[in-house]
């Protein structure tokens, strides 16, 4: 036996005035609507709740019984919606790596709504966070979806927010250092150069996809121990070329020059939740993230210099002429 939530307020209201004009009138509701509720009531429960006559509206004894029942179904049912509505637990969310683009856009996100309320953590990766996510142990992900071996589970959505434009660092000495941008075919002798190549799988293989498109090698001879490591092997060197993401801390001390590729590559992060998720807290930094989003224009390119790896969807990749 299963009790409605809509017909056991309109019995405790009907009881509480002993009148169903004005108990209908209080639930913004018709009176045959709040009749047939009760009646529907007084079918689950096998009783009549009501005596009605011409002149009141009385409790029958079965009805006096169930009120105060009734009255705590709904102090209950109330509460749990309170507390859902209310609940400030921080969003948990899994950033990849804290040196990535989604840390910038944290940042960003805060800076709009300073009371939002975070746990991070870094699961290097989408593969690493499907898992978590699916479990309800993170509610919000970022991370490329669609590439090899990041295609979600049926249960999980996602939205692009952010199409991160690759940047190429480079010694002052270099060869290509004086121009307004790295053309591609500028690198198709010397590639560019990723020591140690390794990362998440979605990253790795829109580097590879990147590559095979363009026609430009990924050198990953040599060792590096973390991003400043290859910055500085990089700043040592007169005629190597390396990457990174334009929202990433680029060591400026170094003295690299930073510039463009032409043409651009964008890399597409999305935020990935599952479908079923209701909670208000976490349904707020989605749409903080899609405000903030369309407000600063990280959607934004122009195809015609820009590349991206395969179709870019469930997301607003806008383009700019």
């Amino acid at each position: 036996m299963d009790l409605e939530p809509a017909q056991v307020r309109a019995f405790v209201v009907t009881a509480e005035l002993r009148n169903f004009s004005r108990a209908a009138e209080k639930l913004f509701l018709s009176q045959q609507a709040l009749s047939k509720r009760i009646g529907r009531l007084e079918h689950v429960l096998g009783v009549s709740l009501f005596a009605r006559t011409n002149r009141a509206v009385e409790l029958t004894h079965d009805g006096a019984r169930f009120l105060p029942h009734a009255e705590e179904f709904l102090r209950a049912h109330d509460a749990a919606l309170s507390a859902w509505a209310a609940d400030d637990r921080p969003v948990r969310i899994d950033l990849v790596d804290n040196r990535l683009s989604p840390m910038f856009m944290l940042r960003r996100l805060a800076e709009r709504d300073p009371a939002l309320r975070v746990e991070r953590s870094w699961r290097h990766g989408l593969a690493n966070t499907m898992e978590p996510l699916l479990r309800g142990e993170v509610d919000l992900a970022f991370g490329r979806v669609g590439g090899h071996g990041t295609e979600l589970a049926a249960e999980l959505t996602h939205r692009l927010v952010r199409l991160e434009p690759l940047v190429a660092l480079l010694p002052p000495e270099h060869r290509l250092a004086d121009g307004p941008a790295v053309r591609m075919t500028d690198l198709r002798e010397e590639g560019i150069w990723l020591p140690s190549l390794a990362g998440p799988a979605e990253w790795l293989g829109f580097l590879r996809a990147m590559s095979d498109q363009l026609g430009v090698a990924l050198d990953d001879s040599g060792i590096t121990f973390d991003l400043r490591h290859t910055l500085e092997q990089t700043r040592n060197a007169e005629n190597r070329v390396t990457l990174a993401g334009a929202d990433m801390d680029l060591a400026p001390d170094l003295g690299l020059r930073v510039l463009p590729f032409e043409p651009s590559p964008l890399f597409p992060w999305s935020v990935i939740w599952r479908k079923d998720m209701k909670r208000p807290s976490v349904r707020k930094v989605l749409d903080l993230a899609g405000e903030t989003s369309e407000a600063e224009g990280w959607c934004e390119h122009d195809p015609e210099r820009c590349w991206l790896a395969g179709l870019v969807s469930a997301g607003t990749a806008r383009t700019r002429r």
